[in-house]
């Protein structure tokens, strides 16, 4: 009874995913479905396609209550009446708490790479930015991921393992400048520059440092005057010898494993009026205990009863990975969507009934405002 059972769960997990509009699926025929469906429940492969049986994907978003939004795609029958099959949700929870009329950035919140269950995990994901600008005057702010402000010190949230820009427009009465920064959130090749100058001596010499002490890190300093480069210390000394007034872009490589990153630093030689657009970085973590960044699987079968992976303890394996994201059409409530194909095991329970879900490979789609 039991095996027969979990074949039927199986067969219902496995209707593939439609599209995110409240519109007719792919007809059973079609030869590349868009939407599908390919897993093993205990064990038993099946692959299954859009457009069978009157399912379809409802792409949506909401607010959980600890104002962490929810990426939410599900895959429910439109017209089934008492006679409706199973269903299947699947929830990324964004990356930050955020305001009520806060936008989402899915750049942020749904970007490749692998997530975890929502499992009580409190490893942080998620990262308060502070910046402070070195000059006077007012200030626009705007960050790679969609965000603006005109507050004098920037504050915003990122991403752990995502490369961000940063950028500070700083103007006043007399002059304005530009400058923009790249920031690596806690990886090895993070960093973060520092500079100090002799305020009007000549020849003009400034004193750069970066943060990055972690081993095996390679560091190459670019200062944007035609030098040589200087390599291997993160504490170096530079001259700017031929007295032209202007901005130099400072460039720091830093390598290892393969993997490069670039940082910058704005300098600002000879000027009598000086708007450099420079400003400190600092990174704190947050710790994770709102389950941010993490994935929950609800299974709804014939008679209601919820499977769910949420506080389940999951194999170390298990994980969700985004494959792929793409751009997709607005759904019935106009709101733009993500086409996500995602790779995906884990263990779903109801009551004491456990149901493995393996080599899971599925596309489905998620709303955001």
């Amino acid at each position: 009874m039991k095996r027969t059972i979990q074949y039927i769960f199986l067969l219902a997990l496995c209707v593939a995913f439609t599209t995110c509009k409240k519109n007719p699926l792919p007809p059973d025929d079609q030869k590349d479905p868009v939407f599908y469906v390919k897993c093993q429940v205990d064990g038993t492969p099946v692959t299954l396609e859009a457009g069978k049986n009157e399912y379809y994907m409802y792409s949506s978003h909401f607010q959980n209550t600890n104002n962490v939004y929810v990426y939410k795609a599900e895959l429910k029958q439109k017209s089934c009446g008492s006679g409706c099959g199973y269903n299947i949700a699947i929830m990324f929870n964004d990356y930050k708490v955020s305001a009520v009329n806060d936008p989402m950035y899915p750049d942020s919140g749904l970007f490749i790479g692998k997530y975890g269950f929502n499992d009580g995990s409190p490893e942080p994901i998620m990262y308060k930015g502070l910046f402070t600008p070195i000059s006077q005057g007012t200030y626009t702010w705007t960050y790679s991921d969609g965000g603006t402000s005109n507050d004098p010190a920037g504050t915003h949230y990122f991403r752990a393992g995502k490369d961000y820009s940063v950028g500070l427009m700083v103007s006043s009465s007399t002059c304005y400048g530009y400058h923009a920064n790249d920031f690596r959130i806690a990886s090895p090749l993070s960093t973060i520059i520092t500079g100090s100058n002799d305020v009007g001596a000549t020849p003009f010499t400034y004193s750069f440092t970066s943060s990055n002490n972690e081993p095996g890190v390679s560091l190459e300093w670019d200062f944007g005057d035609g030098s040589p480069v200087v390599t291997g210390s993160s504490n170096v000394v530079h001259t700017y010898n031929d007295s032209t007034e202007g901005y130099y872009i400072v460039r720091l490589k830093l390598s290892k494993g393969g993997e490069t990153f670039y940082s910058y630093y704005q300098v600002a030689a000879y000027l009598s009026q000086v708007c450099t657009a420079n400003f400190n970085s600092y990174f704190i973590p947050q710790q994770n205990t709102f389950a941010l960044g993490a994935v929950t699987i609800l299974v709804t079968d014939d008679k209601g009863n919820v499977y769910s992976s949420e506080m389940l303890n999951q194999s170390p394996a298990y994980k969700v990975e985004i494959v792929s994201v793409e751009n997709y059409e607005n759904n019935s409530e106009n709101h733009p969507t993500k086409k996500l194909k995602i790779r995906f095991n884990c263990d779903v329970k109801n009551g004491n009934s456990v149901i493995k879900i393996t080599n899971g490979e599925a596309v489905i789609a998620v709303s955001y405002k």
